[in-house]
């Protein structure tokens, strides 16, 4: 990993986490996301002018891909909107970050849409499933799955569906596209995420019939930078993204330095807005942390260091 792509990540992460920060502190609304997805696609405009994709050559099955991809992207905001609603960032970033990990995981393996998960990778999903289920307790010493009534798991649990649907969408609808091209682009795939981001915004659109979204629209979000902010911020973190992976040597490190976003958006959550960091929820967060970490070694990685600690073994015994 060269130092600019560190930079660059390093840059993204604290972006993704500054705009979930904002989306918490502003208290996010239908109409928010709605004005910050518009932004993105503003910002991903000029891509879509550069690179055009290649509509008439295209089966239907990407459209179909595209459909559903900006159908649980549209989830994803609504689970949002409601999860910082009900719950600190502190408990509802981690949370919402690490199921899809097991969700998408689980739903690539049934359908073989990919590789089988490695040693690691599986260690990292029993990490992250019960640190997911430490986070909300009460108290270690008294492990309760009562504590999972609350009101803001159920929309946690529909940002973390929207999420693993997109990125299983976005991964199948892509692939088709390559399959048109020479080579995928930075350009071509920020291409095809205007035109998501354009979809989110009519799916958006579609939940301002109520006259107090309206309102909100009208009043607050065209009115206030906080909306524009968290646009701007999370299309750059994803940008970035694409440009560091794009300097990298082995993408496995990007991957893996991505989730230091965890971490520092539970310490956004807890220095600024001043929300109790509970020993069973730090305790969660460094176990889901730990699994994150996990899941991104890659095959020729985890294959090294297992080959060393058998080595060592040898050696010892």
């Amino acid at each position: 990993m060269t130092l600019f792509s560190f930079i660059l990540t390093l840059i993204s992460v604290f972006l993704h986490a500054g705009w979930n920060f904002i989306s918490k502190a502003s208290k996010c609304t239908k109409a928010f996301y709605l004005v910050s997805n518009v932004i993105a696609a503003i910002m991903l405009l000029p891509a879509f002018i550069i690179c055009p994709l290649p509509f008439n050559k295209l089966e239907l099955s990407f459209f179909l891909f595209f459909a559903g991809s900006v159908f649980f992207e549209v989830l994803y905001s609504l689970g949002l909107v409601g999860a910082y609603k009900k719950g600190d960032i502190s408990s509802v970033y981690p949370m919402v970050r690490a199921l899809p990990v097991i969700m998408v995981a689980i739903i690539v393996t049934t359908f073989k849409l990919g590789s089988t998960p490695n040693l690691f990778a599986m260690i990292g999903f029993i990490f992250v499933t019960f640190g997911c289920f430490i986070i909300p307790q009460q108290k270690l010493t008294s492990i309760n799955v009562k504590c999972f009534a609350n009101e803001a798991i159920w929309p946690i649990l529909l940002a973390a569906i929207g999420t693993t649907g997109y990125t299983v969408c976005d991964s199948l609808a892509l692939k088709v596209l390559s399959k048109h091209l020479s080579t995928t682009s930075i350009a071509t795939v920020s291409s095809y995420y205007f035109l998501i981001e354009c979809g989110i915004s009519l799916g958006l659109a579609l939940f301002m019939f109520d006259a107090k979204e309206i309102a909100d629209l009208k009043n607050n979000c065209i009115k206030s930078i906080y909306p524009y902010l968290t646009g701007i911020f999370s299309c750059l973190a994803y940008l970035l993204i694409l440009f560091a992976m794009s300097y990298a040597t082995n993408v496995a490190y990007i991957q893996a330095f991505r989730q230091m976003s965890l971490p520092i958006g539970v310490a956004m959550g807890v220095i600024l807005l001043k929300e109790k960091l509970s020993l069973p929820r730090l305790t969660g967060i460094v176990i889901v942390f730990i699994g994150l970490l996990l899941t991104v070694i890659k095959n020729d990685i985890s294959s090294t260091i297992i080959k060393t600690i058998k080595d060592l073994i040898q050696l010892l015994f």
